[in-house]
């Protein structure tokens, strides 16, 4: 096996006899030179020989009074005297070679999978920090420290781990609940309603409750009582000394409320009308954007929609990318509402209104409403019973 590499490596030639064969090959043997794999073919001898030894078994021939005559060369000189005469093919197979070796030291890819709450850009943005992006170097990638740096950055998670596969990475993360806040125990306080009410919803994790279900409350009234004095029964014997409770208020009233929304829509709205278009082409390598062309500042309003195709190779995406951006230029146009859509504007204002005044988790219960046009204006009055919950903190100072 050696041997056989060994003749490849240094070439060789298969040669064949024409004439008396075995003379010729005993003369040869007995002057040194090394021939083998004698055979047979057609037959005509045929062996086997060093290039630089052949040109020797001229002298040789003559005497025998035979001619020899090539049928192959092989081995890694004669293909390389081949490729060198394709100077082009050579320096363009080294070129690629070396092309390859360069871009193999990147980034191609990102992927980031177990996300649920969080956004992919918010990874992505963390990750970068720490060299993992599109276009970023190998050499400088640390998985553990990336990993580590992810955590660090974005709280949410409770575990991230970087997977390198050639030049794309998988950034894989697991989200985790947000840590408890820390509760000051010494802290004295109340709840007390913010909005009069009928209470509906009665919960008290700590603190004694100062109200019963169904009934009404005004603003201010004390609901949950964080520092008081135990109430003796009436009935039983007094005793020694009253039970006193001194800390924060804990838990949640939920009330019936009344409420009343006023909101107004003109009889004209102003509108954006499409005026002209413009196009952009980008050519986004390893995460670098190139204009392809003159590219100006657009001033005015405008909307801009993007239209990306994206480079895939065996259904995996490389970071080649070609981007159409086109510019809509728009003008602003007075356009005069109908009765109805004034309406529809004005239901939309109301909502909106609603769910700035209500606290997180309130719901309008039963509501009636009043339109009123006057003056080409159109007034939307409502009358809302709402649950809302009415409980606010209310910290109570010791001097």
């Amino acid at each position: 096996m050696l041997e056989q590499i060994f003749r490849l490596l240094s070439g060789y030639v298969k040669f064949r006899v024409n004439g008396d064969g075995p003379r010729f090959f005993t003369i040869a043997a007995k002057l040194g030179f090394g021939l083998w794999d004698f055979r047979r073919e057609n037959g005509q001898a045929v062996a086997c020989v060093k290039p630089r030894t052949y040109k020797k078994l001229r002298q040789v021939s003559r005497r025998c009074g035979i001619s020899t005559r090539v049928l192959q060369k092989r081995g890694l000189p004669f293909q390389w005297k081949r490729l060198w005469k394709r100077k082009g093919f050579v320096l363009g197979t080294a070129a690629g070679a070396a092309l390859y070796v360069f871009l193999s030291g990147f980034i191609w890819g990102v992927q980031v999978v177990g996300t649920e709450k969080i956004t992919r850009l918010q990874v992505l943005q963390a990750a970068e920090a720490y060299g993992v992006y599109l276009g970023g170097t190998r050499r400088e990638l640390s998985p553990k420290n990336a990993g580590y740096g992810i955590l660090s950055l974005v709280p949410e998670l409770s575990w991230a781990n970087v997977n390198t596969d050639g030049c794309f990475v998988e950034v894989a993360v697991k989200e985790g609940a947000a840590a408890p806040e820390v509760e000051d125990s010494n802290e004295l306080s109340n709840i007390v309603a913010v909005r009069a009410g009928q209470v509906v919803e009665l919960e008290a994790q700590q603190g004694r409750p100062e109200v019963a279900l169904g009934e009404t409350v005004t603003e201010g009234q004390l609901l949950i009582a964080g520092l008081y004095q135990e109430i003796p029964d009436p009935y039983a014997p007094l005793p020694e000394k009253l039970f006193q409770r001194s800390g924060p208020a804990r838990g949640r009233v939920v009330a019936e409320t009344y409420r009343e929304f006023t909101v107004q829509v003109g009889s004209q709205q102003t509108e954006q009308v499409e005026a002209g278009k413009s196009s952009a082409l980008w050519a986004e390598v390893f995460g670098v954007r190139i204009p392809l062309g003159l590219w100006t500042k657009q001033e005015g309003h405008t909307r801009i929609y993007r239209e990306t195709s994206q480079a895939r190779v065996l259904g995996v995406e490389l970071p080649l990318s070609l981007e159409r951006e086109v510019t809509v230029y728009l003008e602003e146009q007075p356009r005069a509402l109908t009765e109805e859509e004034q309406r529809a504007a004005a239901l939309r204002k109301l909502r909106e209104a609603q769910r700035a005044a209500l606290p997180e988790g309130g719901t309008v219960k039963e509501e009636t409403l009043e339109y009123v046009f006057t003056d080409g204006m159109c007034i939307l009055s409502a009358k809302c019973r709402c649950l809302e919950e009415i409980g606010k903190l209310q910290k109570i100072s010791v001097e």
